[in-house]
């Protein structure tokens, strides 16, 4: 389920369902996200532009914002990429259009998808890779040590993550 927090410039919106606990938002505007506070995004806290720019490093498209100020929108490249993360995910970049089995569709400009087949949230990643001791070919691709995210081969629960409070 999305969360919307409002800004007057930009606002940000936020699925902790598809979130993978990479943690680019808490490295990068501590103003903007904290875990520690409610809201955990306060949009206004810095300019449009930094929240966008550190928006668009989330790679599950958990994150995602739409400018007010009329700054550029994300728009995401025509072209569609999938890249294999060595032992997780596939990360897709570019338009990505999700067709539900109720018929919805969601659009997203990144997405980070199952491929260990275990995900109980698919066709998103939610961990289960880890887990399970998943193990394929990939590129590496560097996780940081967060609050959500404790230990490398364990992210937090979404039960146990605040932002979903």
């Amino acid at each position: 389920m999305r969360k919307v927090y409002h800004g007057k410039d930009i606002e940000v919106s936020f699925d902790l369902d598809i979130c993978i606990h990479v943690a680019e938002c808490l490295r990068g505007q501590r103003e903007v996200f904290q875990l520690d506070r409610r809201p955990w995004i306060l949009p206004d806290a810095t300019s449009a532009d930094e929240v966008a720019d550190v928006v668009e490093r989330c790679p599950s498209g958990a994150l995602q914002y739409r400018r007010h100020d009329g700054g550029a929108q994300e728009n995401p490249d025509a072209t569609t990429t999938i890249t294999a993360i060595r032992n997780g995910p596939l990360l897709v970049t570019g338009k990505v259009e999700v067709r539900y089995e109720d018929g919805t569709v969601e659009a997203l400009p990144r997405a980070t998808l199952c491929r260990c087949g275990e995900s109980t949230h698919k066709p998103f990643c939610d961990n289960s890779h880890l887990a399970i001791g998943f193990k394929a070919l990939g590129i590496p691709y560097r996780i940081h040590l967060s609050p959500v995210r404790p230990r490398l081969a364990e992210p937090i629960s979404k039960e146990e993550d605040p932002r979903g409070h």
